[in-house]
């Protein structure tokens, strides 16, 4: 439930930028240097992936084009979407 959940959220929030494949190649990816997170080839852990989805990529000293979510998404909101987006690769 928490995967499909969470696909939701991204599709509202996430896929404008990181695209409906989660590779990074979303409508809005070329306007942006450097450009949208592959989600689908990314390493980065479980609570990585919840802390910049809650404080934005400037805040982790990546790109400060990636927002926070964090007075925007619940907690549970942002767990589904991290749940997501670590079933993406173990699809791969």
């Amino acid at each position: 439930a928490a995967i499909f959940r969470g696909s939701l959220v991204f599709f509202n929030y996430c896929v404008t930028c990181h695209g409906p494949n989660a590779d990074g190649q979303g409508r809005a990816a070329k306007l942006y240097d450097p450009k949208p997170a592959n989600l689908r080839a990314s390493e980065k852990n479980e609570q990585y992936l919840k802390l910049i989805i809650r404080r934005g990529g400037k805040a982790m000293a990546r790109s400060e084009y990636m927002p926070p979510w964090g007075e925007e998404l619940t907690d549970e909101q942002i767990a589904d979407v991290t749940t997501y987006l670590l079933s993406l690769r173990e699809a791969r």
